[in-house]
């Protein structure tokens, strides 16, 4: 099934592509060449009958590299061997091979066909990277590790591309040491799969060990639970044994965390060995009086003779104060920065005895309708001042909820009517064609019709009808938005479609909202880490949102909530409870953005390395990430469940 084409000028593959595949999609297109060496001098590349020969030279190295078909897989094999008279130690992302999936986002009829997203684990011995394409397709490309071991990846991205490029991937072994002339030798087999059976296929790999857990972020008070799909495996945390028993084959962990923060667990199994990342969080009750009391004391500007004055403002951590940057979209008082009014209005819902706090939401309301919402006509702004010069389509529809959920608090209906006003204003300048996140369209009609307000429900249910009726014309073409394609545009067709269903309870919406479901569900990875468990693959958050500035994957992001509660949404329609399990168990891994002090970072920038620059860090700024705790309120009920 593989067509393989090389590229004898520098010994690295031109194209993979599936001749299964009538739209004969190149599965490793990127600025460098599939296999090639990074910081390494090209010597030779020999074509025989299944595939070629390479020959690399770097310092430390000479590399042979072969390549070629084997049955129905296509191998690489790359041989190190040391070309000095000493010993040669090679550190964390000190070494690395481009594997340039294709992994790229131009608009969606292109992506559909041509593109495809690339879940990296580099779990040392076990060590994999699963391919999906971003539409529908049969057959899926893996990569799996049957020689040596990796450490993590970096990326080198075209910043001429922006967010519209998640860059070359290069991949890092573990660090090692080889002695004067010693060889070391990294080996992965690609192989098709067919779809949903890429596990099945990692599982017939002798080396390969799975792990299984029901969470990877628990609370102090809980264990953390796994198991290994191998017998008499040893656990190791901070290199000392954890005890593990054997069960129907399988080694079983049961552990009762001390510390807080990430517990990162090493699995042996004979001379082979991979990893767990698991985070220990404090419960979520206590979590989320935190975040919110640093929220009121921290984060609200006070200063009379500004209109920022009562304005909820980003927080640098490292700096330990407020920060703005009206010139900045993404560093304004408006827009996202929404998120934290929401989470203090949600949180008095449920908690309205602290009136430092209820004092504190009411003069934020009086700032946002003041600089960048009009009650009276409702309008929507992106900046204050009430400043027309920018229409952003993003911004009401969170407004509506944020008005919506200061009625629940309040019962003052003049909050529903002007949300149903700015509602009707945002189905005036084109949102039915938008896809926005911030819609509760159940939520938003529930509360019109309990409040009585029976003729403005309808009105609302038939602006959502129009809306949701050209989600389902457009399908899984979607418009661009402030980038070409992302997780975030898919999102609001599955929860925009789900709660459309559950307020008229039609039938024809729920296999419409499947199709949009199996769409989102490509971009998550499901590999065993608090970072990467069913967070969605997302590239620009720390450059936009973050302090450093820098483009890269970020696992977790908050927008990965949105790809849970169209999880979650799901089950409400379908009843199909394996998409609760996924939502829930997703949800928690969100956590690690916040810590025990109130403090959060809006993302983790993941990769070891970004066009050279250091990465694996949480950024600085705490600025989009609350509307995940909002949400972990407001569906997930994590409140009320623990702590």
């Amino acid at each position: 099934m593989f067509n393989i084409e090389y590229d004898l000028t520098n010994g690295g593959v031109k194209s993979i592509v599936c001749e299964k595949d009538d739209k004969k999609m190149n599965w490793v297109e990127g600025n460098a060449s599939f296999g090639t060496i990074k910081k390494s001098t090209f010597v030779s590349a020999k074509k025989y009958e299944n595939g070629i020969v390479a020959i690399y030279q770097t310092p430390h190295f000479d590399i042979k590299v072969t390549r070629k078909l084997v049955g129905e897989k296509y191998v690489e094999t790359y041989e190190l061997t040391n070309r000095l008279d000493s010993d040669v130690f090679i550190g964390r992302g000190m070494f690395g091979i481009y594997a340039t999936f294709n992994d790229s986002y131009e608009n969606t009829k292109i992506c559909m066909s041509q593109r495809c997203h690339a879940h990296i684990w580099c779990g040392r011995n076990s060590s994999y990277v699963r391919c999906v394409k971003m539409g529908g397709f049969e057959y899926g490309l893996g990569l799996v590790l049957t020689k040596g071991s990796l450490d993590c990846y970096s990326v080198e991205r075209d910043l001429s591309k922006r967010s519209d490029d998640r860059g070359d991937f290069i991949l890092h072994p573990t660090p090692l040491h080889l002695l004067p002339h010693e060889k070391t030798v990294l080996e992965w087999e690609l192989f098709w799969f067919k779809e949903n059976e890429f596990d099945k296929q990692l599982l017939k790999y002798s080396n390969f060990i799975n792990i299984d857990a029901p969470f990877f972020t628990v609370y102090n008070n809980e264990e953390i639970n796994f198991t290994v799909s191998k017998p008499n495996a040893q656990i190791f945390l901070e290199n000392k044994l954890i005890p593990s028993v054997t069960k129907n084959g399988k080694t079983v962990v049961k552990y009762t965390p001390t510390t807080l923060g990430e517990h990162i667990f090493i699995i042996r199994v004979g001379e082979n060995e991979t990893k767990a990342e698991f985070f220990v969080q404090i419960p979520f009750r206590e979590l989320l009086k935190k975040r919110v009391e640093f929220i009121v004391n921290n984060q609200q500007f006070h200063c009379p003779e500004s209109p920022l004055d009562g304005a909820y403002l980003i927080y640098d951590n490292q700096d330990k104060c407020m920060y703005f940057d009206e010139l900045d979209g993404d560093m304004n008082a408006s827009r996202e920065r929404l998120m934290m009014g929401l989470l203090v209005v949600k949180y008095l819902q449920f908690f309205p005895e602290n009136k430092k706090i209820y004092d504190s939401l009411m003069k934020y309301y009086k700032f946002v309708s003041r600089e960048f919402y009009c009650e009276e006509t409702g309008e929507v702004y992106n900046a204050i001042g009430r400043n027309p010069a920018f229409k952003r389509l993003y911004n009401a529809p969170w407004m509506s909820v944020f008005v919506m959920e200061m009625y629940k608090l309040t019962k003052d209906k003049k909050y529903l009517k002007n949300m149903f006003k700015l509602l009707s204003v945002y189905y005036t300048i084109g949102g039915e064609n938008f896809y926005p996140n911030g819609l509760s369209v159940f939520e938003s009609v529930d509360a019109l019709r309990q409040a009585g307000m029976t003729e403005e429900a309808e009105k609302l249910t038939q602006m959502y009808k129009l809306h949701s009726n050209n989600i389902i014309k457009t399908g899984i073409y979607y418009p661009e938005h402030e980038v070409k394609y992302e997780q975030s545009i898919v999102t609001p067709a599955v929860n925009i479609l789900a709660q459309a269903y559950q307020v008229t309870q039609n039938p024809d919406i729920i296999p419409a909202c499947s199709a949009q479901l199996d769409i989102l569900e490509r971009f998550n990875n499901t590999a065993p880490s608090h970072y990467l468990y069913e967070m969605a693959i997302r590239h620009w958050d720390g450059k936009y949102f973050g302090k450093r500035k820098n483009f890269g994957d970020t696992f977790p992001h908050p927008a990965s909530i949105h790809t849970l509660n169209a999880y979650l949404h799901y089950y409400w329609i379908t009843g199909d409870e394996s998409y609760k399990k996924r939502a829930y168990k997703g949800a928690r891994n969100l956590l690690s953005l916040y810590r025990p002090d109130g403090s959060a970072s809006n993302c983790y920038v993941y990769p070891f390395s970004v066009n050279g620059v250091k990465c694996e860090y949480y950024d600085e700024y705490a600025n989009d990430q609350d509307g995940a705790m909002y949400y972990l309120v407001k569906f997930y009920r994590m409140h009320e469940i623990d702590g």
